[in-house]
């Protein structure tokens, strides 16, 4: 696996396709094997995808500290750099949407087109889910509950009850290749910690990259009307809210998803 150094750590990336480049920046704990092939192929098509582990996860470094927003954003930033590029399109969804927003303002250069999925701005102005929600998201392993049940648990948190019974196999299976490298515990911390202090809402209005704002209309862990929010806080940034899909609206809905950022990158 491939990785640069994107300043205070190293980086693990992949490249996938050909065309205009665009970064792919996935959330909370989790690495680049999230993003599944039902949305990757057709992206894949049209772009050069980017595809990178956050620091914490995947074949990243995992310092012991340095969790910020703002340094995950630099971290992006140092990845487009040190692949020769002086921008790319950014798509990121929920805190890898905080790190879009972050280096959407922190470094405008490195950022052609901005979409910002199923996020929020921060603690300045956001909608929190319900406290059940919030403490699901929080679950972790121990003596009563191994790895796979605080997965089971959590499952109410991403996905719509209709495709937690449709589809056993693709969730078991993400599960799977998310548990063939875990995120440690330190950097789990580190991630939440970093959540926890991001605020950014009052710097939505300096974001002058071309905006799509783009969520499932059921998600119950950041609610759509944070995407309303940050929409009317954006020149210009279109809304798009899947119907019955979640908060991982992009393994729920692959193909209206992948077309949605088509059409919207196309037009830049």
């Amino acid at each position: 696996m491939p990785t640069l150094n994107a300043g205070a750590v190293s980086i693990a990336y992949e490249l996938r396709g050909a065309g205009p480049p665009l970064l792919l920046i996935n959330g909370f704990r989790r690495s680049r094997v999230v993003w599944l092939e039902g949305l990757l192929r057709p992206l894949a098509e049209r772009f050069q995808l980017i595809l990178m582990d956050n620091r914490g996860t995947g074949h990243s470094d995992k310092p012991e500290d340095g969790y910020t927003i703002e340094a995950f954003s630099d971290d992006c930033a140092g990845v487009i750099a040190g692949l020769g590029l002086p921008r790319a399109h950014v798509f990121g969804v929920s805190m890898g949407g905080m790190i879009a927003q972050r280096l959407a303002t922190r470094h405008p250069e490195r950022v052609n087109g901005l979409a910002l999925g199923c996020t929020n701005c921060g603690r300045g102005g956001s909608i929190p889910p319900e406290k059940r929600i919030g403490e699901l998201l929080r679950l972790t392993p121990g003596e009563t509950m191994d790895v796979r049940e605080v997965a089971r648990r959590q499952e109410e948190v991403y996905y719509m009850p209709g495709f937690r019974q449709s589809q056993r196999a693709v969730i078991d299976g993400l599960f799977d290749l998310v548990n063939q490298n875990p995120t440690p515990a330190h950097a789990v911390r580190g991630h939440l910690k970093a959540i926890d202090a991001f605020d950014a809402c009052a710097d939505l209005p300096s974001i002058k990259a071309p905006t799509l704002v783009i969520t499932g209309a059921g998600d119950p862990l950041i609610p759509a009307e944070n995407s309303r929010l940050i929409a009317e806080r954006i020149a210009g940034a279109q809304l798009v809210l899947l119907p019955d899909a979640s908060h991982f609206f992009w393994i729920e809905k692959p193909r209206e998803t992948a077309d949605a950022l088509i059409e919207f990158f196309g037009q830049i």
